[in-house]
């Protein structure tokens, strides 16, 4: 998908936002006081889950989920400094951190296992939401990371995974948090969070957050507002009704990147520095905003002899807005400082929504218990991308920027008018069967059809397919720490093929991907960890039709396998340890593009991470320290250019003072230089130096 924005930003910030933030309040919501044992802190960032169920809808309690995952909660992510899903993503070995805050839409460089992973909402697919705000985390009580494909339950998804996000409820008793901070780059974020009753079933939680902040490249500013309104009312015995409402919006500038030369590659005459702009200022405006609303309810309809059933009716719509111009980094001269640009500016409007109904409950058969979910689902997309091109955009010096249309506007030329409408259906099927006490086995099957129309400019097109995907998998606990799980899952992606055609004019079918791993788990009061064996295929990956090369074929395969390792440990009641190791092979195994037998872009061979937390003996004072490392990987599939290896190292201090927390948070300590993969072959992304913020928290209980 390509991104670009909305005809005139409306202001739409609600008085409550502006009024707190003039105050200089903000919250970072946090269920669990500041003060929680070393102990404690590592089951909440391990496994903890409301219900202890993977993604608010699967019914899978986690350590019966024969898949890798990984959960990080929002005490955690706090304390780390995070800013970004994507900075999120750095405790998860085999997780791709991304692009920095400063590129347009983080979303699209996240990566799990060597390939893009797609973001759900309390269980209900994302998709354009996720690019507007990578930092809107203000709302996000957890994220939970599952490792490869899974359509069965989710539908159309990324082949690396599921990021799932898992929103803040509402509580019954009153709670509110404040967070200030302030920062390098005059970064300045204000935040809140208020919960509580309404009457004696109705709960309400309200969270907002709002940043004006500067960065580390020139002209790249960084404008956020987010508010979400949340409602939990127990309706009786019987039913209990959830409401979830989102707002965010983001504008900044369309960062264009560095050339690969001058950064990663020496150009013979200086290197380039992160903070050079090489679009231009008056030309380059991002604006994007997205409105979320989520509703859906548990209905207890009575119990069928020892099981109780429940259905649950869930529909999803999201809304995405944007309107952009953009200057683009293309090749580089042969002086090695005269870059080479183009331009375009444009329009999008996007709208999804999702309906589900899902049952779910108990049967004994065989002398088996089966815990069932059926459900039936419907996907609504509508999409529309106006652009148009600049006829012209003179090169730029690297070293000293010059722009060009300062005082005067680029001229444009037609690009095009897209129009893209996907009707879905799906009806899916998972059974759960506890063959003894320590023995479970899960199936599941889904079917799915599409119906699309597309239009580009005058050419209209009609066309339909279907899917079938599936997944199988067991548990067995050893005792009541070791236990061992394994699967086979696979997955489908129609994000590449919607709108294209063979030679032929026919449809390509939805990309496909499977995955089979196998792993050991260990989890105690102190102690977690797992450890898995994965080989993931992405199958019918479109690639050049070798009689036509002016189309496609979807002939192409991909592999990832490796290793992976994680855990987290409290060694005393001083200091606690988490972090992992991946090792992930990849290869090209079909293709048509001269890359076969090449590795992956962007996938390197070897991440770890490590993070700890120290208590001393000074009452109140808390000492944080990670550490990241990134091995090399080539900058596009099978690219000439190797993006160098990096560490980052990342230090924190925290002081309690009663309900009042002051943290100090230096990232990247060393200020190490390196770069992330912008998706093209022209450019990259540099990661973000050295950040010190200083931040306070006040609880109200």
């Amino acid at each position: 998908m390509s991104h670009g924005g909305f005809t005139s930003r409306t202001g739409m910030v609600p008085a409550l936002i502006l009024g707190l933030v003039a105050s200089a309040v903000g919250v970072q919501a946090a269920d669990k006081a500041s003060s929680m044992a070393i102990v404690e802190e590592i089951v909440v960032t391990g496994q903890k889950t409301a219900g202890g169920e993977f993604g608010a809808k699967s019914g899978i309690p986690l350590d019966k989920l024969p898949q890798s995952v990984q959960v990080l909660d929002a005490e955690s992510l706090l304390e780390r400094g995070v800013y970004s899903v994507g900075e999120a993503l750095r405790a998860v070995p085999s997780a791709n951190a991304g692009n920095s805050r400063v590129a347009s839409y983080q979303s699209f460089s996240l990566k799990v296992r060597g390939f893009l992973a797609d973001q759900m909402r309390n269980g209900v697919r994302q998709r354009y939401y996720e690019d507007v705000d990578a930092s809107a985390l203000g709302n996000v009580e957890r994220l939970e990371i599952l490792k490869g494909p899974s359509s069965v339950l989710f539908g159309q998804s990324a082949v690396g995974g599921v990021i799932s996000l898992v929103t803040k409820r509402p509580q019954r008793e009153f709670g509110a948090d404040i967070m200030v901070s302030a920062g390098s780059y005059d970064r300045k974020t204000g935040a809140f969070d208020v919960t509580g009753p309404i009457t004696d079933s109705l709960f309400f939680r309200v969270t907002g957050e709002v940043e004006r902040s500067s960065t580390f490249v020139d002209y790249q500013d960084e404008e956020r507002e987010n508010l979400g309104v949340s409602l939990t009312w127990e309706a009786g015995e019987r039913m209990t009704a959830y409401l979830v409402t989102e707002w965010i919006e983001r504008n900044s500038m369309r960062y264009p990147g560095l050339p690969f030369t001058g950064t990663e590659l020496d150009n013979g005459v200086d290197r380039l520095s992160r903070s050079t702009f090489l679009g231009e200022p008056e030309h380059g405006d991002l604006k994007s905003r997205a409105p979320l609303i989520q509703a859906w309810a548990d209905i207890a309809l009575g119990s069928y002899g020892d099981h109780d059933w429940t259905l649950t009716p869930r529909v999803s719509h999201s809304g995405f807005y944007t309107k952009f111009a953009q200057v683009r980094v293309r090749s580089v001269a042969a002086d090695g400082v005269t870059v080479n640009r183009n331009g375009r500016f444009g329009r999008e409007d996007d709208q999804y929504t999702i309906g589900q109904l899902d049952l779910q409950g108990g049967l004994d058969i065989g002398g088996m218990t089966h815990n069932l979910l059926l459900g039936v689902e419907y996907d609504r997309e509508r999409s529309t991308f106006l652009q148009y091109n600049f006829a012209a955009v003179p090169a730029i010096n690297a070293l000293q920027p010059n722009y060009a249309f300062r005082s005067t506007d680029p001229a444009t030329t037609f690009g095009f008018d897209l129009v893209g409408n996907i009707d879905g259906w799906a009806g899916y099927l998972q059974d759960m069967v506890d063959l003894t006490e320590q023995w479970n086995v899960i199936g599941g099957v889904r079917w799915s059809t599409f119906d699309m129309y597309s239009r580009f400019n005058t050419d209209k097109d009609n066309s339909d397919t279907d899917a079938v995907t599936w997944q199988l998998g067991t548990t067995y606990a050893l005792n009541d720490n070791w236990s061992v799980f394994g699967g086979y899952n696979t997955g489908i992606d129609l994000e590449s093929t919607a709108s294209s055609r063979d030679s032929d004019g026919k449809q390509f079918e939805p990309e496909e991907s499977d995955q089979i791993e196998a792993g050991l788990r260990y989890t105690s009061e102190g102690f977690r960890g797992s450890v898995s064996l994965f080989r993931i295929h992405k199958k019918n990956a479109l690639t050049t039709d070798p009689v036509d090369p002016d189309f496609l074929t979807q002939t192409g395969k991909i592999r990832v396998q490796g290793i992976e390792v994680e855990g987290e440990v409290a060694l005393n009641d001083v200091l606690y340890l988490q972090g992992g190791y991946a090792f992930m092979d990849n290869e090209i195994l079909k293709s048509n593009d001269g890359d076969e037998g090449e590795a992956l872009g962007d996938t390197p061979e070897h991440q770890a991470n490590l993070f700890l937390r120290y208590v001393p003996g000074i009452e109140g004072l808390e000492l944080r320290a990670g550490m990241n490392y990134v091995g090399t990987r080539l900058l596009v599939n099978a690219s000439d250019v190797e993006l160098n290896d990096y560490v980052t190292m990342d230090l924190g201090v925290a002081y309690d003072l009663g309900p009042t927390r002051l943290e100090l948070l230096v990232n990247n300590l060393f200020d190490e230089v390196y770069f992330t993969a912008s998706g093209n072959g022209f450019a990259v992304i540099p990661g973000d130096p050295r950040q010190v913020t200083l931040r306070l928290r006040h609880t109200f209980r």
